[in-house]
């Protein structure tokens, strides 16, 4: 069984196998240089992490304060999050001090979701007010939903991936799929693996999704592309 960490409450593979530090991450090399050298500094600046779902920003977010230790929570913008939300769960986190020591941060995941009228314009405010004691992650699949005045206070990291790094990085996300479906005591088959990872690369999530959907069924092979009713390899 090939050694990878997992969390063994978590029945999700996208949760059970999430990397908890940078170095586990699969990124292009200068993406992650980028985060690897926040966590060495020990300073995660405000920002925006922007790219197309399933490539690993709130993972990254996570990841880094994990490692720093810091107290953060998670917010989702696509889930109600509103000016009383603000007012009372964020405000009330961001101005506490933390137990652990240090900064905090507020991750807001989905971000592109904020009301661009009236909570976004609130997060300026919220930024600059509590500088001192909390900082802020945003992620975002769409930048330009984020107004301008938002975005001018956060530091952007851009998740797109250059045409040359996509295959190292698509061998590098079989290798790992590969060891969680050992993991999992998984039959599989090379071919129909890679396959999947071809068809939905670079959102790992969602491959991570649809192999865990296939293993229901207790084994890999060409016979799921039958079943869902696609093309056959």
């Amino acid at each position: 069984m090939t050694n990878i960490e997992a969390k063994n409450d978590e029945v999700l593979w996208v949760e059970k196998y999430r990397p908890r530090s940078i170095k586990d991450t699969i990124l292009p090399e200068k993406t992650k240089s980028i985060f690897k050298k926040f966590v060495e500094d020990q300073a995660v600046p405000n920002l925006l992490l922007a790219g197309g779902p399933g490539m690993g920003k709130t993972t990254v977010a996570k990841a880094m304060l994990n490692e720093l230790g810091c107290d953060y929570i998670v917010k989702n913008g696509s889930l109600n999050v509103n000016i009383d939300t603000l007012r009372y769960e964020i405000s009330s986190f961001a101005s506490s001090m933390s137990l652990a020591g240090g900064r905090k941060y507020v991750i807001f995941d989905e971000a592109d979701y904020l009301n661009a009228a009236n909570v976004q314009p609130a997060l300026r405010n919220f930024i600059e007010e509590y500088s001192k004691n909390c900082g802020f992650i945003f992620t975002c699949n769409f930048k330009n939903r984020i107004i301008e005045p938002l975005r001018s206070r956060l530091s952007e990291v851009d998740f797109s991936i250059e045409k040359d790094d996509k295959p190292k990085l698509a061998m590098q996300f079989y290798k790992r799929v590969v060891a969680i479906l050992n993991n999992e005591n998984v039959e599989h088959e090379a071919k129909v693996v890679a396959k999947v990872i071809e068809k939905y690369f670079p959102d790992f999530r969602r491959v991570l999704t649809e192999l865990q959907s296939y293993a229901a069924a207790g084994r890999i092979d060409e016979g799921i592309f039958v079943n869902v009713k696609q093309e056959s390899i």
